[in-house]
């Protein structure tokens, strides 16, 4: 029988023997989490009390009375014709986790839902990055209840396409 501890520690190192054209997957999520964590509500208050990088579905968990965001990239399609190796499109998700199953827990969610999609729809910043991203878009959002191992929760889910140069 084999035990996998799931707060393993890697120690390998390539970031320096990686070309900067490929870093794709790490620059984007670090943008998107960097955005996430930037955001402030009308109180100039954060919003998330977490944005970890990754999701698992059985480990969600509000931090305190603050929604928790868990991001990751989803897939990266590439060229169809003469630069078919090139990738032309990355896909991530986002979750936004609200603990409660309330009437008022999920009123936020559908705020915190509204408030985000603006962010990706109206805001330059979650739009494009320098050198990596041309265009983003959301592809697919809902508001949903999640079931927890003991607690409910209330999540909003973003399906995001970034165009690439």
């Amino acid at each position: 029988m084999t035990t996998i501890d799931p707060d393993a520690v890697y120690h390998f190192n390539v970031i320096d023997d990686t070309a900067p054209e490929y870093t794709i997957t790490q620059q984007i999520i670090q943008w998107i989490k960097t955005n996430l964590e930037g955001l402030k509500d009308s109180n100039h208050k954060t919003i998330f009390g977490k944005v970890n990088y990754g999701y698992s579905e059985s480990t969600l968990k509000s931090f305190g009375s603050l929604p928790v965001a868990d991001i990751y990239v989803n897939n990266i399609t590439y060229g169809d014709d003469f630069d078919y190796h090139n990738p032309k499109e990355l896909h991530s998700i986002i979750i936004c986790h609200l603990k409660g199953t309330n009437n008022h827990t999920y009123l936020k969610a559908c705020e915190l839902h509204d408030y985000v999609m603006q962010q990706f729809i109206g805001n330059p910043d979650f739009n494009e990055l320098e050198g990596k991203v041309k265009k983003t878009f959301i592809t697919n959002s809902e508001v949903m209840l999640n079931p927890g191992n003991k607690k409910w929760g209330v999540m909003c889910a973003f399906e995001i396409t970034h165009l690439l140069y």
